[in-house]
């Protein structure tokens, strides 16, 4: 999952809630309308003619940002554990999976060069590419990928507390793996979760075993029922390839393996020279990938220095210190006339998520009323406008445009029934009278818990959590805060916490501050529709953070899910968004857009509109003669 907040996203486990700045077998019919929101850089295109004039100093100087101020063991550099966009962009430099992305969307090789599919839809036999080795030389097999996939999904490979420290003993939730969800349809995954059994893998053609390693280049992975978009989950990094003498190294115990990926087990394009304290991380080309890929890297170093906020960051760049930067929303409108300025339209939905656990929103009747209210009531052109400047798209959808399965049909929730992006008003103080009239008169005993919020001159206050390092992520919950409680006479606040804070209460309901109301937003981890509504809002999801629980619904999202014919999977997906959109347990406001500043000289560096850097694209960078 790529998580994000409004301002910076998720990559979908994942939790995906959102610092999503948080991949299936889709038809190809699906993927042209992907194209339209590409980055007008070419990203991921054929490789470059070659540069004609080129600097003498190759060093790319790429700033990570996080306000913990060190990368290595206190960032997740283990791809069984990713669930941020920053996160995954160090991930896809060092590390390989069997498939990646072409420029549209699709699924195509990565280290495997081809792969056999049964006419059932339920075994994908892969071909690896020869040669591939980790960083330290050690060859790279299919036995390599079959352990590193039933690593993942092993009961004791998870991420405890705040997602940054290591569980060495004990049992595991998806909460805390993201491999539990993502690589869930593997035959036999539930069982190893569970540790009823100690392994997936068998040595040769097993049909009781999920992973088949057949001989050293090709392995076979059997599924527990066909899913359209397993190869493109396999583009998540739950499945990417880890060296396990380095992971299971004594020294290295407790997850601490992954400050020490300057002495091997990298398989990407890159290797990691140095960790600079925890204060800069150094990475130059990988020999032995270049090798197997026949590709030569032009940069010979990128250099990713720790910086505590994108403002910090961007103030740096105007320095000359970096040769790319995020750009902070409130520097959008001059930043996007500037000739270094790039931007693509992201597969990011922005949103409010409420929790169906706590009041006022857990009553079936008076909560969806109170839901349905909020929704209405927010004027979201004006909200987007207001603060993006043209960063961001108001929507009203789930599944943003661009992706597969988008519903250019989908409706408000009732009582108003249309597409509009200004909200409906009188419709929503309309639903809000409606919850009311079920309230007593104050101080009655055993009112219902939700008339408090909804009731008096002074309503009990309903927070809104927000993250606290991103200015515009506030001024977007404060300005929704002003308009529900102006036009609703409720008493919406605002909270600021920490991402990671954010991230962790959101994702674990049963932590220890449970939160009403909350701002986030989810990038697609593959593009389908199963990333934003199975994965979302089936009863029992890990990521179902809202707690929403609808039987038929759950029925219609499983038989989408399976279905193999591609227009009837699409109308199940449409259908089924439209239940949720009526139920509220997001109030979508915004499409994201991705937006940087790169150095004029910096050629073929760019993200595509999941917002991943690919291993494959990075060949075709250089730095030119300035």
């Amino acid at each position: 999952m790529r998580a994000t907040s409004s301002g910076c996203v998720m990559r979908g486990a994942h939790a995906t809630p959102s610092r999503k700045h948080g991949k299936a077998g889709i038809l190809l019919a699906f993927m042209g309308a992907l194209s339209l929101i590409l980055s007008a850089c070419n990203i991921g295109g054929s490789a470059s003619s070659g540069p004609t004039a080129l600097a003498p100093n190759q060093t790319f100087t790429w700033p990570y940002v996080d306000a913990n101020g060190v990368i290595g063991h206190n960032e997740v550099l283990d791809p069984a554990f990713v669930t941020t966009l920053k996160d995954s962009g160090a991930i896809d430099m060092i590390y390989t999976g069997l498939v990646t992305f072409t420029p549209s969307l699709g699924v195509r090789g990565d280290a495997a060069t081809r792969w056999d599919v049964s006419a059932d839809g339920k075994t994908y036999t892969f071909h690896l590419r020869p040669n591939l080795k980790f960083s330290d030389g050690s060859p790279i097999t299919a036995a390599d990928f079959a352990y590193s996939i039933d690593r993942a999904l092993a009961p004791n490979t998870c991420a405890v507390g705040d997602a940054k420290t290591y569980a060495v003993t004990g049992a595991c939730s998806a909460d805390s793996a993201p491999s539990q969800v993502y690589l869930a349809y593997i035959y036999g995954a539930s069982d190893r979760m569970s540790g009823k059994i100690s392994t997936m893998i068998a040595n040769g053609d097993n049909p009781h075993y999920g992973l088949n390693v057949i001989d050293q280049q090709t392995l076979r992975i059997r599924l527990s029922q066909p899913v359209g978009f397993f190869l493109e989950s396999l583009t998540y990094p739950t499945s990417f390839v880890v060296e396990k003498s380095l992971v299971e190294n004594p020294k290295y115990a407790g997850g601490l393996w992954v400050d020490n990926l300057d002495t091997g087990g990298c398989s990407g394009p890159f290797e990691i020279k140095s960790y600079g304290g925890g204060k800069t991380m150094t990475l130059v080309p990988n020999p032995y990938w270049e090798q197997a890929f026949g590709q030569k890297l032009t940069i010979t170093q990128v250099v990713r220095p720790v910086i505590s906020s994108q403002d910090a960051e961007y103030t740096a760049y105007h320095a000359g210190q970096y040769d790319y930067t995020d750009v902070p929303a409130s520097e959008y409108t001059f930043a996007r006339g500037q000739a270094d300025f790039h931007t693509v339209t992201s597969l990011e939905t922005d949103y409010f998520g409420l929790n169906f656990a706590q009041a006022p929103f857990s009553d079936p009747n008076a909560g969806l009323k109170i839901r349905q209210a909020l929704d209405l009531a927010l004027n979201k052109q004006y909200l987007v406008d207001s603060i993006a400047k043209g960063g961001a798209v108001p929507t009203n959808h789930i599944v943003p445009l661009g992706m597969p399965g988008y519903n250019s049909g989908l409706l408000n929730p009732p009582p108003d029934n249309t597409q509009s992006l200004t909200g409906n008003q009188s419709a929503a103080l309309a639903l809000l009278n409606q919850a009311r009239a079920t309230c007593p008169a104050a101080g009655t005993f055993g009112a219902p818990d939700y008339c408090p919020y909804i009731t008096g001159s002074s309503p009990q206050p309903i927070f809104l959590y927000v993250e606290n390092d991103s200015q515009s992520d506030v001024s977007i919950a404060s300005l929704a805060a002003q308009s529900w409680n102006q036009s609703l006479g409720i008493n919406v606040q605002v909270k600021q916490v920490s991402f990671d804070s954010l991230v962790y209460n959101v994702i674990q309901p049963a932590a220890q501050d449970p939160m009403q109301m909350w701002e986030l937003g989810w990038i697609a981890d593959y593009p389908d529709p199963q990333d934003w509504l199975t994965l979302q809002f089936q009863t029992g999801s890990p990521y179902n953070s809202e707690g929403i629980s609808i039987p038929a619904l759950d029925k219609l999202m499983a038989s989408a899910d399976i279905e193999q014919n591609a227009t009837k999977r699409m109308q199940m997906y449409n259908q089924a968004e439209q239940m949720i959109v009526d139920q509220v347990p997001w109030i979508p406001f915004e499409q994201g857009k991705l937006y940087w500043r790169q150095r004029e000289y910096v050629h073929g560096f760019g993200f595509n509109s999941l917002g991943l850097m690919l291993d494959i694209n990075w060949p075709n960078v250089y730095i030119a003669a300035h």
